[in-house]
């Protein structure tokens, strides 16, 4: 305003000293208690001396040169830049605009006496938000000067004009003419190089945005600089890069939200995620009021497992919303995160708000995430609503189809097949029929590839008949029984999660496991005491998912795979939208190809927040494999020699995963031998670790584990666990604990680098050793370790002693320990040497915020260890063992529901290792458990609970059971 009063005085337009006071009374009625002090005394000599006009208008502007003005007036970035959001994306800033007074609107360049005063006013009008005028007016100047010589000046401020009404083209083409004729003029590169980000002419942009930190001498001007170049590598997924900037950005400028927030982001991105909170936390304490980086520290939090923290930033940044549009996807990844904690009715209610908003860009995501909820309670009719919702939005519409909007319709498809085939069979008994076999391989196969439907798929898939009309009479289950069994499940399934950051405590989950776990340990007392009479254990091939895809009728002899269906099903239950599919019964050429799991423990430039911490083990035990084979394999399954003197120099030396791609020289994996237990010298393939380049990311690599399943491998596994299924049968009918955890170890351990499901090996595998424990009446009541992960530790080891050394110090209870020396394979414990570090060195802790992970309310709720009971574990060389004992104990030894026929005495029933001893061949056969300890202390045993098999006996009942009596019933 002081500025435009004496432009006026300068014009000399009509009755412009009555305007020019107008102006400058306005100016010092704005005034604040933060405005320059110097503008206050300005505007005050301007009204009431005529003198300081005069010197005003003699005086040089330090804002302004006449020759070349180089930045708007005030240096603000509101003013004169292209303003990239915090995505990356590109965004001119706009303001109220101002109504014209009736002097500016005369104002025309013709009538100015200095083309410089016509650049001025313009600044103005920009600044105001009269972009359109102002671009005019420059235009117009433009025309007249450059037939002479180019007014820098015009040029500069016509392209900050353009760029904001996203005339990027132009504006290059204004910023290029200035650094041509100016190179030293810094801000013209800077404002060429936003422009260019803009258009996605990132390397261009790159080289600009340098220019500009070489030619600012003061640090701000460096500081946007870097945090405009943060902004392009960042688009570029270069977060490597892109942290360096914005640390040198807020190094200069310690209040720059922008930066901080930005460098969060990226932080986060790389998997540095408490790196990543922290600067969110500096954002926030900069502006409190900041909903993106309230936002952002959610979603780094949830990510982490700060449970608690999460959801109270959640909260926080939808305050900050007008209730009337709240942020969507701040909606939707909270409803994310009360899914992963198990909670999904929470999660419905949260999502129901989103998509009741009349404008709802992600509303495919939230109607699948709902319909995915509302499946997993057995609630199909709403699921299957919502399916078809979200798959029956199209491009049309006028919310777009965004590439992971249109791969959720995908997923809609097949998770509404889903359900409607569950719906079909909800009251049909669950051993009568296997969703495995019912559901086309190549429905299945389309469905584990999160892939549109084929044309093949289409002709050959028969659609799941509709939601039947008619309502169930099926009677529930005695509800009595069935809160005995959910409370020992809850107690059992407590000691399940991993603690460590990424994993989230899924009560759900935990529940299931438990139940899956009883269920399988009551399976195992009944085949035990079966076996102990003589008599064999059939099971209707129809309703198993052994036998191959055409085997529908018959029987079979119970098997390790019949064993294997029980936790399989609870797991395809409790969580329908995951893919826990045997892998062997996909169609013969997926299977052929070798379809299996894929895990990267680094991907690109980011530390996968889960399996990181597996990475230095993993690259040490893929040199080992090298050192020894003399090559790795390439993409063709071709060797790629490295047996070389320097080649193995190279690859030991190789300290991260871009120096192992370096030494080998192109995408390549190896295979870990395991070694056979059953066949003494035959090596069988483990999972492969991979490395490739990513070609969509600068200076970017991916290290996963890979573990394609093939026929043969299938064979060659299958082979192993029909002999350790023989063992551990034996070991259980024998009574020998030792010999019982020994032999369920090793179980497990093949059945971890086996990976036979597209998902859901690892937590049923740790289900299996659960339950082998609990049926031999020594329940593990240890909670796994702090950074620990038992399924890795079994795939980094190349055979299972190595992992049974690692896991049984804090897993085995007492009953089941004995000396290394006395180890029943006969064999002394090898060390594993890919793990370096004591793995009990960082004993378990109360997780999360001393509530144990997945612990649910109800009388059986595990407590947490305290810290005498930590000091007491570490101190004996043992794992803090959970309080609640004697709850996972109660096995009932009523029938399974199996049927048994009478078989003879065979060489089956022989021990084939080391005998147990005579007090354990003299024990009878456990029909209950009886007492338990816990660190030493007797719990005394709980009734015995209800048989899982009988009283859970269909889809519904399980459903429920999971769901609790706190939901309305299916």
């Amino acid at each position: 305003m002081i500025k435009q009063g004496i432009l006026l005085h300068r014009l000399r337009k009509g009755n412009y000293a009555q305007e020019a006071k107008q102006l400058w009374q306005s100016a010092l009625t704005a005034c604040t208690s933060v405005t320059d002090v110097g503008l206050i005394i300005q505007a005050h000599k301007l009204l009431h001396s005529p003198g300081a006009v005069a010197v005003a208008l003699g005086a040089d502007d330090p804002h302004h040169s006449r020759s070349a003005p180089a930045a708007i007036p005030n240096g603000t970035a509101n003013a004169a830049s292209v303003r990239p959001t915090a995505n990356g994306t590109a965004a001119p800033q706009t303001s109220q605009a101002a109504k014209p007074s009736p002097v500016q609107s005369a104002m025309h360049p013709s009538s100015m006496r200095d083309p410089s005063d016509v650049i001025s006013l313009a600044v103005t009008q920009i600044n105001s938000g009269r972009v359109d005028e102002a671009e005019k007016l420059l235009s117009s100047i433009i025309s007249e000067t450059d037939r002479r010589t180019p007014n820098l000046g015009a040029h500069v401020a016509r392209g900050t004009a353009r760029a904001l009404r996203r005339e990027l083209q132009g504006a290059v083409e204004d910023f290029t003419l200035a650094v041509e004729h100016a190179p030293t003029f810094a801000d013209g590169w800077k404002r060429r190089g936003q422009a260019r980000s803009a258009m996605g002419q990132h390397q261009e942009a790159l080289e600009d945005l340098q220019h500009a930190i070489d030619l600012f001498p003061d640090t701000d001007a460096k500081a946007e600089c870097h945090t405009e170049r943060g902004m392009v590598y960042q688009k570029l997924h270069d977060f490597a890069r892109a942290v360096k900037d914005l640390k040198q950005a807020v190094k200069y400028q310690p209040k720059n939200l922008q930066a901080w927030n930005l460098l969060g982001l990226c932080q986060t991105s790389m998997g540095d995620i408490q790196d990543g909170i922290r600067a969110y936390q500096r954002a926030i304490d900069l502006q409190p009021h900041h909903k993106e980086a309230w936002v952002n520290m959610a979603q780094a939090r949830k990510e982490y497992g700060h449970v608690a923290e999460a959801e109270a930033a959640f909260t926080k940044a939808l305050s900050l919303d007008d209730p009337k549009n709240p942020g969507v996807h701040a909606i939707r990844v909270l409803a994310q995160m009360k899914q992963g904690l198990g909670d999904h009715w929470a999660a419905i209610r949260v999502l129901t708000k989103a998509i009741e908003l009349d404008r709802n860009p992600e509303r495919i995501q939230c109607l699948f995430l709902r319909g995915a909820c509302q499946h997993a309670l057995g609630y199909h009719k709403e699921a299957v609503q919502d399916y078809e919702r979200a798959f029956s939005i199209d491009s049309s519409n006028k919310e777009k189809v965004s590439d992971e909007a249109r791969a959720q319709q995908f997923l809609a498809f097949y998770q509404k097949e889903l359900a409607l085939y569950i719906r079909k069979h909800l009251d049909d008994p669950v051993t009568a029929f296997c969703l495995d076999k019912d559901l086309h391989p190549i429905f299945k196969e389309q469905w584990c590839k999160k892939a549109p439907p084929t044309h093949e798929m289409i002709v050959r898939y028969v659609m799941q008949p509709p939601f039947p009309s008619e309502p169930s009479t099926a009677a529930p289950a005695d509800q009595k029984q069935v809160q005995q069994l959910v409370d020992g499940a809850d107690a059992i399934g407590a000691v399940l999660v991993y603690r460590h950051q990424g994993f989230l405590p899924n009560k759900r989950q935990l529940r299931m496991g438990g139940l899956a776990t009883l269920e399988m340990a009551q399976t195992l007392r009944h085949l035990v005491a079966e076996r102990q009479a003589g008599r064999r254990v059939m099971v209707d091939t129809g309703g198993a998912s052994g036998g191959g895809i055409e085997a529908r009728s018959g029987q079979h002899e119970f098997s390790w795979r019949d064993a294997m269906d029980i936790p399989v099903r609870w797991r395809q239950l409790s969580e329908p939208n995951d893919q826990v599919i045997w892998v062997d019964l996909l169609t013969k050429a997926e299977f052929e190809t070798g379809f299996g799991s894929h895990t990267p423990m680094f991907s690109g430039q980011t530390k996968c927040v889960r399996y990181y911490m597996n990475f230095e083990r993993a690259l040490r035990l893929m040199k080992e494999v090298i050192a020894q084979e003399g090559h790795t394999f390439d993409a063709k399954n071709k060797p790629v020699p490295l047996a070389s003197e320097d080649k193995q120099a190279e690859v030991q030396a190789a300290k991260t995963a871009a120096d192992m791609w370096r030494a080998i020289g192109k995408d390549s994996w190896v295979v870990v031998p395991i070694a056979s237990t059953s066949r003494p010298g035959h090596t069988m393939e483990g999972t492969r670790l991979t490395i490739v380049k990513v070609p969509t990311q600068p200076d970017a690599f991916e290290f996963s584990i890979r573990t394609p399943v093939t026929p043969p491998r299938w064979k060659d596994f299958e082979q192993e666990f029909q002999e350790l299924w023989e063992g551990l049968m034996q070991a259980l009918a024998a009574e020998h604990k030792p010999l019982i955890a020994h032999a369920a170890l090793t179980y497990v351990y093949y059945w971890y680098n086996f990976m036979p499901l597209a998902r859901g090996t690892a937590v049923t595998g740790y289900i299996t050793l659960l339950a082998i424990f609990l049926a031999a009446d020594m329940p593990i009541t240890a909670f796994i370790p702090k950074n620990y992960q038992v399924d890795w530790e079994a795939i980094l080891a190349r055979s299972p002693e190595p992992f049974i050394q690692s896991v049984s110090p804090w897993l085995y209870p007492s009953a089941a320990r004995e000396t290394l020396q006395s180890s029943p394979s006969g064999q002394g414990l090898t060390a594993d040497s890919s793990r370096t570090e004591d793995p009990l060195a960082d004993m378990i802790t109360p997780p999360l915020d001393g509530t144990p992970s997945g612990a649910v309310a109800g009388n059986s709720q595990a407590a947490p260890p305290t810290k005498g009971e930590e000091e007491e574990g570490a101190a004996k060389g043992g794992a803090v063992r959970s309080s609640n004992a004697g709850n996972q104990a109660g096995l009932t030894d009523s029938s399974s529901g199996l049927e048994a026929v009478p078989c003879p005495k065979s060489s089956r029933m022989e021990a084939k290792t080391s005998a147990p001893s005579s007090a354990a061949k003299a024990a009878p056969a456990p029909t209950s458990f009886g007492s338990s300890t816990s660190g030493g202390v007797a719990v005394a045993a709980p009734p015995k609970l209800p048989n899982v098999a009988t009283l859970l006996n269909t889809m519904r009942k399980r459903i429920e059971a999971l769901n609790g009596p706190a939901l309305p019933r299916i």
